[in-house]
């Protein structure tokens, strides 16, 4: 009696199945980087072997989006290359790999591994909504200790729980199913709230208004009297955080415009290639307003003002030409007859514009954290609004 080895995976083992199991994962606990890259790795490696034994033949591979990934990636070597220091430029071009999340996640996060995603979502932002609501009663209730969860910093947390409220609420509200999630949301709405962070409650007031319009217009009706609710409620140190968002003669807001305007003169400068990944934060120094308030900052926070500047403008209207891609792809699964799909692609196309919006004041694309989640956001969206080859 022979023991022959079988030469194909069962379905549940099958390459594709770890992909998406790992691919999920990774999204899920994308705020913890350690198991986040671990788990992409596996994704990466079991997408290869998918690809191989041609699992991957009429799947959505989010192609609308492929060119333009493709282009920033282009440029972005060239931007390395032509850098004023190139051995620090280069040392940044591994973490365009991570473009390969866009792809995978358009090929197996599907209608069956939605659900799976977003509980897991639902889950993990519930945990780190209800840390940091304790850190703020702890004591982290002021601008100099902000409330950050288990994260390195409260903008990376702000970040990643914003993308997290707007893809729980959506797919609860849109899909009538699963309304449990509004509770973990809410947390996240308070944390949200408490972490002083501006640009997430700019992101999430633009993510609501979406929301509004593809659910119930008549909500945007009701917005302004929630907005008066709060003003009354929350605590005088948030409302004056919030008040002083239209405020120049505020510290923040103009170290933001000196940063604003030095970013605009290294773009003149270095109009084609940037300064070179990684050089903004060493440059700004020869750049700065002499009034500025700060001698060195980490980036210019702002998406396409910190791209255009490192990397140079085509590498800017790339990333533009990715929004619109996505933006195009997402709306048309809006439209699917499908009520699933819909609300895939509803909650995709809410979350990547709450965060989009929110990279107005903040660099936010190329948070590893908040990168992660935004991808396979992106992904998924892409594929409601893709028809798979035949």
């Amino acid at each position: 009696m022979t023991f022959q080895v079988p030469t194909v995976l069962p379905e549940r083992l099958s390459p594709s199945t770890v992909a998406a199991a790992a691919l999920a994962g990774a999204a899920v606990f994308s705020a913890r980087l350690a198991l986040a890259n671990g788990l992409l790795v596996v994704a990466l490696g079991a997408g290869w072997v998918a690809w191989r034994r041609g699992e991957l033949a009429g799947h959505p591979l989010a192609r609308p989006l492929l060119a333009p990934l493709a282009a920033f990636a282009a440029l972005s070597v060239l931007a390395a290359l032509a850098s004023l220091d190139p051995l620090v430029s280069v040392g940044n071009l591994p973490r365009l790999l991570v473009f390969a999340v866009v792809p995978l996640a358009a090929a197996w996060l599907d209608e069956s591994w939605w659900p799976r995603l977003v509980t897991g979502l639902a889950l993990t932002g519930g945990v780190l909504s209800v840390w940091g609501i304790v850190q703020y009663h702890l004591g982290a209730d002021s601008l100099e200790h902000r409330i950050r969860g288990p994260l390195s910093h409260y903008m990376t947390y702000s970040g990643w729980l914003l993308l997290v409220v707007l893809v729980l609420l959506t797919d609860a509200l849109l899909s009538g199913r699963r309304l449990w999630q509004v509770v973990p949301a809410a947390l996240g709405i308070v944390a949200l709230v408490l972490s002083f962070t501006r640009n997430a409650w700019v992101g999430l007031v633009a993510g609501l208004l979406l929301l509004a319009v593809l659910w119930h217009r008549r909500l945007l009706l009701v917005y302004p009297l929630a907005f008066l609710l709060l003003w009354a409620v929350l605590p005088h140190a948030i409302v004056a955080r919030a008040v002083s968002t239209v405020d120049l003669r505020q510290p923040a807001n103009y170290d933001r415009l000196c940063m604003a305007i030095s970013g605009v003169q290294m773009v003149r400068d270095h109009p084609w290639s940037g300064v070179g990944l990684g050089m903004v934060s060493s440059m700004y120094s020869l750049y700065r307003r002499d009034d500025a308030p700060r001698w060195r900052v980490p980036h210019l926070h702002n998406n396409l003002l910190q791209i255009a500047a490192e990397r140079g403008l085509p590498a800017a209207a790339a990333y533009l030409w990715l929004l619109g891609a996505f933006a195009r792809q997402a709306w048309r699964g809006v439209g699917q007859p499908d009520r699933r799909r819909r609300v895939m692609a509803a909650a995709s196309l809410v979350a990547v514009t709450g965060i989009t919006v929110a990279g107005l004041f903040e660099y936010n694309f190329w948070d590893a954290e908040i990168q992660y989640l935004t991808l396979v956001l992106m992904g998924v969206g892409a594929r409601t609004g893709e028809v798979a080859p035949r």
